[in-house]
């Protein structure tokens, strides 16, 4: 198949990058020319604008920041409706709302055009191994075609069902993910004002049924050594969430955890952790309790 990707931020990047190293033809686009000149270097051909990437892809995938972008570059002009010929097979793995993958879903469907989300779970350190997880939601006569570029670049793909359902799942994992953030950062910085030591802390934290991904595989290769480079950049975790409670909103279900959680990361945007990892929700927190700032030995 020729493959299109728009998309090379962090995750987007990586994600192409494992289709080039398995040797399918990918053509790429992103307003970074220079990270389009990286994958141009490792193999992949370079597209001048979206819609000389439709036009020889069969299957094209966008990983955007949210979904503004989404709806500029797939629906706007010279977008990949415009582009994309009909048979062809368009999947977003960007993290948006209900409304707008709904949109999507029936815009394509009328221009005679398969449309899928396929969401991205794990960390971005994953994505860089090739370990990514899917939450795959298209039809299910398409999955065949689909799944087998999935695998290109991860490991795992969970078919959750029609189109907009990958999106509805990926909304629930990250609102639970960004909670972590907040209840590790509490439990970090009560430990350190508790005096105990925090690696026995987290050696006992990160071995009973309290611990989580974010904290066991994330927190000491991130803030709890000091690296706050965005693998997952606070400003986007702030978007995620906040889609996570505007659809509670519109359901009507409350969400008391999520909501204070997206209420503390508007606290950390306004202090200037934007441009830092998600992790940084546990420094943040520290400043604010006047501790220091949880670091492992």
């Amino acid at each position: 198949m020729n493959i299109g990707f728009i998309g090379l931020g962090r995750m987007g990047l990586s994600l192409a990058r494992s289709l080039v190293s398995k040797g399918e033809t990918v053509c790429v686009f992103d307003l970074n020319a220079e990270a389009v000149s990286t994958l141009e270097s490792e193999g992949a051909q370079g597209a001048r604008n979206v819609a000389e990437l439709c036009r020889n892809a069969d299957i094209v995938f966008t990983m955007l920041p949210g979904p503004k972008q989404v709806n500029a570059v797939a629906l706007g002009a010279d977008g990949i409706i415009e582009n994309l010929r009909p048979g062809s097979i368009y999947i977003d793995m960007s993290t948006i709302d209900v409304d707008t993958v709904d949109a999507l879903h029936q815009a394509f469907s009328e221009k005679g055009i398969a449309f899928g989300d396929a969401p991205v779970g794990r960390l971005a350190m994953h994505a860089d191994r090739g370990e990514s997880l899917f939450m795959l939601g298209i039809d299910e006569q398409y999955v065949a075609k689909v799944e087998p570029v999935l695998y290109k670049m991860g490991t795992t793909v969970y078919h959750c069902g029609k189109a907009g359902n990958g999106t509805r799942t990926k909304l629930i994992n990250n609102m639970m993910v960004l909670s972590y953030c907040q209840i590790n950062s509490e439990a970090l910085v009560l430990a350190q004002a508790l005096g105990l030591d925090l690696n026995n802390t987290f050696n006992v934290l990160t071995s009973t049924t309290a611990s989580n991904g974010q904290l066991k595989e994330k927190w000491p290769n991130k803030v709890l050594k000091g690296d706050l480079s965005p693998g997952f950049d606070l400003a986007l975790g702030y978007k995620d969430i906040s889609l996570a409670s505007n659809a509670g909103a519109s359901s009507q279900v409350a969400l008391p955890v999520c909501d204070t959680t997206r209420n503390v990361f508007r606290l950390a945007l306004a202090s200037g952790k934007a441009g830092q990892d998600t992790s940084s929700i546990t420094d943040f927190w520290a400043e604010l309790n006047n501790c220091p700032k949880p670091r492992l030995n």
